[in-house]
């Protein structure tokens, strides 16, 4: 689907791509799609993740982009996601095309965010580091438990990794898309139920993590109060008689 723009920006074209997955289904009913997912311990941030047989991942460059920092975004992305796709706007595209390295994907966008594959991306297999690394220590737990492995509570991640990376890289492949997949399946499912009642781009923001915001508390200011002066006896036994003027002194137990 195009997103009509003078020129086109990032938004757009996430929009895009995403939509794109949806009408083509390789996002079914047992995927998952995220934005600005971080990978390589938070140092990059891939803006599209797709999580169904696969991990895939998309860099996306607009008009308004610069290639700069593309050759270290692509040398980190292709180590943990088994396919991994440039969606480049068309001015990008003839630079690209003659050094975009061997089984990376590339789509070319027009000016209204039209998307044509230009290279189909090849499915890679990834490290048994790059997959436990995109595993939460509990996520990592839960499969060494599956695998009839015992852990202790409180277990350090490093020692949780220790054991992890003995099993076999299928069931580490498997166990990471899985992961991924349940992390985001209700963001992911709030995305769908907002785009039925607005364009995709507005409906973006589900995607990605935000800060909850909390509302900040108001106190009403604490109520005046109007107390009358109580007339005090004379012959009371607790009178003083202070320089503000008569009182009653506190009573000792």
């Amino acid at each position: 689907m195009a997103h009509n723009l003078t020129r086109i920006d990032e938004a757009a074209l996430k929009a895009a791509v995403i939509d794109r997955l949806i009408a083509t289904r390789h996002a079914d009913d047992n995927s998952v799609i995220v934005t600005e997912m971080t990978v390589a311990n938070w140092s990059r941030r891939a803006d599209v993740v797709l999580a169904n047989g696969k991990l895939w991942g998309f860099e996306i460059k607009s008009e308004l982009d610069s290639l700069s920092r593309l050759k270290g975004q692509v040398e980190t992305f292709t180590k943990y996601f088994e396919k991994f796709v440039l969606v480049l706007a068309e001015r990008f595209v003839d630079e690209m095309l003659e050094s975009i390295p061997e089984g990376v994907g590339l789509w070319s966008a027009d000016k209204v965010g039209n998307l044509t594959q230009k290279i189909a991306p090849k499915q890679t297999q990834l490290s048994a580091e790059s997959y436990i690394s995109l595993m939460t220590a509990t996520e990592i737990k839960k499969l060494l438990t599956c695998n009839g492995l015992k852990t202790e509570k409180g277990c350090h991640r490093m020692a949780l990794v220790n054991e992890a990376i003995k099993l076999p890289i299928k069931d580490l492949s498997s166990a990471a898309r899985e992961a991924v997949k349940n992390r985001y399946k209700e963001r992911y499912h709030r995305f769908l139920s907002e785009k039925e009642s607005k364009k995709t781009i507005k409906a973006l923001s589900f995607l990605t993590r935000t800060p909850l915001k909390i509302p900040r508390q108001t106190h009403a200011p604490p109520a005046i109060v109007e107390i009358k002066d109580i007339p005090i006896s004379h012959d009371n036994p607790y009178l003083v008689h202070a320089p503000s003027g008569p009182i009653l002194k506190r009573k000792v137990d």
